[in-house]
This record gives structure tokens, sequence and C-alpha cells, in this order.
């Protein structure tokens, strides 16, 4: 048991590109594309991933969160819960329970797909261990009950391949180039049917409605000035000048973010490139094995941000959150973790809204607002965490959330109910 326990360990500390190089890599051989296509196909995949990685990551999210603090200082803006985003990570992988996720996840996925209950193979290995993992040890944490845990992993996952399996077809619609994929991506997933209904409510609205405004048309009604990067290098400038910053700054923070948004596109063209042999094979075999039967390949929500309508809405989502945190009078969570992953939120409801960046900017108060209460409602379940852990808390507050994951919010409520009856 300690050398599976181990294994598992080695796998999810792998670096990503890395993890799903040799992912890909053994199914491409089981699919028997052959090694040198299977080689190549895994390692397009893993670079596209890398490249995406440095300019979505390292570029993108490292130059927002460091405007996005600098703005927030230099407003002066505080509140007693800070929402530490990514910086949970350590303490949620570090609980042994989110080891579990893998194996209950890959067998729960298999299952479904076998009894016909889901159309995805989720193949993201690291999300489903971090993700599915994460409302476990909450509900741990809440309830001291290894089986509620355990529980919260199959509801998590049930809850987000049916999610995934319902919005994959709407996605294809708006982004075909994205058919034979699914996004089982716990952060995100959730907001595709909300963005669906709102989508509704939106074109009951003239002026709403008729916007169009897509990058296609930003760049025909502005032309040089409307292409994707120089929209990033603006609005790059204008948020390091209101987060503080000399012009010097300024400009070399818009230089960045314009960056990102003319790379991160050509960065998923080449992700994708890599997926083509293995979903076409595998499309293929899928026709054999399972006659009369569609199915995805569940992948990182991140895939999905490499549109030019995503990453500019991703900025704008940043001045947005800091908006919205200040406006709601019950909101005491700063927004400081989810300034840079919003790009992610975006990149699963922009389709539905066929990438109308009017439509995805108003529609981010509604993210906002449903992430701020879900930190504020978790907050003293991620700061006993922390503090058992030894963690201090940041930016001045009293206590530290993640304002992400409606499985968190779900499964914590629903099995403190079930132990309060039993109980």
């Amino acid at each position: 048991m300690n050398i599976i326990i181990n294994a598992l360990n080695w796998f999810g500390n792998l670096p990503g590109p890395v993890m799903m190089f040799l992912l890909f890599l053994v199914i491409n051989l089981i699919l028997r594309i052959g090694i040198g296509k299977s080689i190549k196909a895994a390692f397009m995949y893993a670079l596209g991933l890398f490249a995406l990685s440095t300019f979505a990551f390292d570029i993108f999210l490292g130059t927002v969160v460091s405007v996005g603090d600098a703005m927030v200082a230099n407003l002066g803006l505080t509140k007693t819960i800070v929402d530490f985003g990514s910086g949970v990570t350590p303490i949620i992988l570090y609980n042994p329970i989110v080891v579990w996720a893998i194996p209950i996840g890959i067998a729960l996925n298999i299952i479904m797909l076998v009894l016909k209950l889901t159309k995805t193979l989720d193949v993201d290995i690291y999300n489903m261990l971090y993700f599915w993992g994460m409302p476990a040890v909450l509900v741990l944490t809440a309830t001291g009950n290894v089986t509620f845990a355990v529980l919260s992993i199959i509801i998590t996952g049930i809850l987000t391949l049916k999610i995934a399996d319902w919005s994959a077809p709407k996605i294809h619609e708006a982004l075909p180039q994205y058919k034979g994929m699914s996004f089982p991506y716990v952060y995100s997933a959730y907001y595709g049917p909300i963005a669906y209904w709102f989508n509704k409510l939106f074109d009951k609205v003239p002026f709403i409605r008729d916007s169009n405004l897509t990058a296609d048309t930003i760049k025909n009604k502005m032309g040089v000035l409307g292409e994707p990067g120089l929209i990033g290098f603006v609005l790059g400038i204008i948020m390091g000048l209101l987060g503080g910053f000399n012009f010097t700054d300024a400009l070399y923070t818009g230089i960045k973010l314009g960056a990102a948004l003319y790379f991160v596109p050509l960065s998923t063209k080449i992700l994708i490139q890599g997926l083509n042999e293995t979903t076409s094979v595998l499309t293929e075999w899928v026709k054999k094995k399972f006659k009369d039967r569609e199915i995805y390949i569940g992948l990182d929500g991140v895939v999905l941000a490499g549109m030019p309508e995503t990453l500019a809405v991703g900025l704008l989502f940043v001045p947005i959150a800091l908006l919205v945190s200040i406006i709601l009078p019950w909101n005491s969570v700063l927004p400081i973790g989810m300034l840079s992953v919003g790009f992610i939120l975006v990149a699963i409801f922009m389709p539905f809204f066929k990438m109308n960046i009017l439509k995805g900017a108003i529609f981010c108060v509604i993210v906002v607002t449903i992430e701020l209460f879900i930190g504020q409602v978790l907050a003293s379940y991620f700061t006993e965490i922390a503090m058992s852990a030894g963690y201090e808390i940041p930016y001045g507050s009293v206590q530290i959330t993640n304002a992400a994951n409606m499985p968190n919010l779900i499964c914590v409520k629903l099995f403190e109910l079930i132990q309060g009856f039993i109980s």
C-alpha cells in the first residue's frame, strides 16, 4: 500500500508538462498509434502546455498578481478575510486524504463510462487530485468523518463529469476547434450552466444582445489598435498606473500583458495540434468499442483560455473583482487569489456568450459575487487548516480562504447537515 501511495505522490508532484507527456504517451501507445507518432503527439501537447503555462501563468498570471497587489495597496483596500487562491495548495496537498482522489476518481470515471453515465474520459489527473480532493479535506476538517470525506470526492466527481458532458456540445458550437474535448475543471465548470441562463437573460436586453463585441469586430472597427496584444498593452499600462507604478514600470506591465495576449493563442494551437492525433485515433477506437457513443477527452480548463476574448475579459476581471468586493456591503473578502485565475474562470463561460466581450464582462460581476460568498462562508475552515499547518495570514487580515470550487460549499454544508441529523 505504501508503494502505491508513494507512486501516486510522485506522479502528483511531477511538473504539469512532464505529467501530461507521460500520460498522453501511455494513452497513445495503448491506442496503438505507434512509438514515433506517440512520442511526437505527446511532446507537442507537453510543448503547448509548457508554452501555455509560461505565458498564461508565469507572465500573464504573475503580472496580474503583481499589479493587482499594487492596486490593492495603492487604493488602500483592506478586508478581514483574504482570498489566498493557489496559496492554499500546499496545505490542501499536505493532507493525505487528497491522495485518494486519484484512485477513487479514476475508478468512478471508468464505472460511469461503462454504465453510460458520462461521455467524459478525464485525463487531467492533477486537477482530479487537487480539486476533487479539496472538498474531502474541508469536509474532514468540518466533520472529522473520513467516510463523509470520501463521499465528497465521489459527489464532486459525479457532478463535475455530468456538467462537463452537458457543456461540451455548447462549447463546440461556439469553438468547433475543441470538438471531441470536454472540460471537467472543477474550478470553472460550474459557471457554464449559470452562464447559459444568463445569456438568455442578456438576450432580452437589446443593447447587450446586439453588442457583438468580439476580438474580430473590435479589430475590424479599430484596425491595428484592435489587436489583442495591443489591447492587453493598453489595459496593462492603465492597471499599472492605478497600482501606483511609475511610467516605465507601467509600460513594462503593458508589454508583458500584451505579449501574453499575443502568445497564449499561439501556444494553445500547438497544444491542440498535439491532441489531434490522440483525439482522432481515440474517436475511431471509441466507435469500435462503444458503438453509437460519443466520448470526450476531459482536459484542464486553461486549455480554453487561449482565445483573445477570454484573455481580454480576464484582464477586465481584475478591476471588476476589486470594485465588486468594495461595493458589496456584506463582503469581508479581499479577492487577491481570484485576481490571478480570473482568466480561467472566464474561459469556461465565454463560449456560452458566443465570445461576446460585453456579456462576459457583465457576467464577471455575477461570478465575483458568487466567489466572494463561497470564500466568506468557508473562511473558518481554510483558516483552521492553515493555522494547524503553521501558515501566517497575509495582507493584515484575520482569516484566509479560497474563493473557488462550488463543490467545496456543497459538500461541507451537506455533510455538516447530515452529521447534525445523526449526532
